[in-house]
Parts: structure tokens; C-alpha cells; sequence
């Protein structure tokens, strides 16, 4: 009866084996690089997030160009110029908010390759806040940008982290 009991623990413990040897083989298919992240989403990540880090004055149409960097995985997007490059097509997430000065409103344009998809607006008064996020589907080389929608200069508020532009890649197409 113990010798029984004995291979079938040891049947057991051989099935058990299997199991976790096939799970480690899984494993290392799927495979991590260090960082707890599938390597195929790591290697196609997009995603960043950059604000102002001082009161900024945009002049007419200029582009805002966002010069403190949260994150930029994927490096699509240039503090330089303040414009983000799709680097694969597929559907993004793109969001921008902003917050005013007390002494003047705000027109933001949220604008891909030259064309206004929508506007954010902050009234003057009592640094009011106002945000858009919209659901894109970009060709790679699309470029997006946030601009100054008016003729005349808007100044942008620095109180915390309110003036942000962030983008996110959902799914590569």
C-alpha cells in the first residue's frame, strides 16, 4: 500500500512538473524583457505626456509647444516643435486640456496635419478649466498638434499641471 501511495505521488508530482515546465515555456515564448511587459507591446509602445512648465504667451496660430515631458515612449513626440508623429497607423487616444490666465480666454486647436479637429476653450475669470480627448485613427507620419486658435496671443496658465497634451497608442492597425 506505501509503495502505491509512493508512485502516485510521484506520478503526481511528474504531472506537476510537466505543468509547471510547460508554464515556464509559455512563459518564455510570450517572454519579458525586465520590465513585466510583454516584449511585442514594448516594442510598438506609444505614449507620452508633456505640459507647460511656466506661464506661456502663444501668439496667433502658433503652435503650443509643451516643453516639460511626463513621458514620451516611442519618442513621437518633439518639445521643440510640439508635435506628435504617429509612428504606425492605428487608433490613438490624443487629449488636451487647458487652463487660462485670469486676464484672458483661450482657444485651442487640436489640429492633425493641417486640419482643425476640434477646439478647447478656457474663459478668463477664475483660471477656468476645460478639456477634450478624442479617439483618432492615424496613418503613420500623421502628425498632430495643439494651436492657438485666435489671431491674437493667449496666455497659458502654469498652475500645477492643467496645460497638458498626451497621446496613447490604443492598437496598431
Amino acid at each position: 500500500m506505501m509503495l502505491i501511495g509512493m508512485l502516485i505521488g510521484s506520478l503526481m508530482l511528474s504531472c506537476l512538473d510537466s505543468l509547471y515546465i510547460q508554464n515556464v515555456q509559455t512563459f518564455q515564448y510570450f517572454g519579458k524583457s525586465g520590465t513585466g511587459k510583454v516584449i511585442a507591446a514594448e516594442k510598438n509602445a506609444v505614449a507620452f505626456s508633456a505640459i507647460l512648465s511656466r506661464v506661456t504667451t502663444v501668439g496667433g496660430k502658433e503652435v503650443v509647444k509643451y516643453d516639460s515631458l511626463l513621458t514620451n515612449v516611442g519618442g513621437a513626440y518633439d518639445k521643440s516643435t510640439g508635435i506628435f508623429t504617429a509612428p504606425f497607423k492605428g487608433i490613438y487616444t490624443i487629449s488636451c486640456s487647458v487652463m487660462s490666465s485670469t486676464s484672458n480666454y483661450v482657444h485651442l486647436d487640436i489640429m492633425k496635419n493641417g486640419k482643425k479637429l476640434s477646439i478647447v476653450f478656457s474663459a478668463s475669470g477664475t483660471n477656468p478649466h476645460s478639456a477634450q480627448t478624442l479617439q483618432l485613427l492615424l496613418n503613420k507620419g500623421d502628425k498632430i498638434w495643439i494651436q492657438n486658435h485666435n489671431g491674437i496671443k493667449a496666455i497659458l496658465h502654469d498652475h500645477g499641471s492643467y496645460n497638458l497634451f498626451s497621446g496613447v497608442l490604443i492598437t496598431q492597425i
